[in-house]
């Protein structure tokens, strides 16, 4: 089964009814449905409860991390943890590209996860993953 890293914009266009792009993310979460092994790291989630936090409330940020809970227990969904490892390659990224960049470094841990697990593709709603060389759903 293919993979797809989701990122902090999907998520939060997913679950945040005011989001511009809720309805198409909405779409394209249910067109990809069975089709790929969603994958997601702990500082992705991290931004999102923040984000979600801060424009749609608490009751929106703990129904998502109650989505979230059900999704991967269900295996639909797994959490890759940011490890030292991990940490210490995305460093790398984001002091060799930011010099003409704008990359966090929540998406240069992303970055590090997909080139790990050979995953092209991602949900994502900003022009960064696309700068990276990863292909942007949808």
């Amino acid at each position: 089964m293919k993979k797809i890293l989701i990122d902090t914009s999907a998520w939060a266009a997913i679950s945040d009814n005011k989001d511009r792009h809720h309805a198409s993310a909405l779409n394209f979460i249910k067109k990809i449905n069975g089709k790929y092994k969603l994958i997601t790291t702990n500082y992705v989630l991290d931004e999102t409860y923040t984000l979600l936090l801060m424009n749609a409330g608490y009751q929106t940020t703990i129904a998502f991390k109650q989505r979230i809970d059900i999704m991967v227990a269900s295996q639909v969904l797994e959490i890759v943890w940011i490890d030292d490892a991990i940490a210490n390659r995305s460093w790398q990224i984001f002091t060799k590209f930011n010099v003409d960049k704008e990359w966090s470094f929540t998406d240069c841990t992303s970055y590090a996860v997909m080139k790990q697990l050979n995953i092209a593709e991602a949900f994502i709603l900003d022009h960064h993953f696309a700068q990276m060389g990863f292909v942007k759903q949808p």
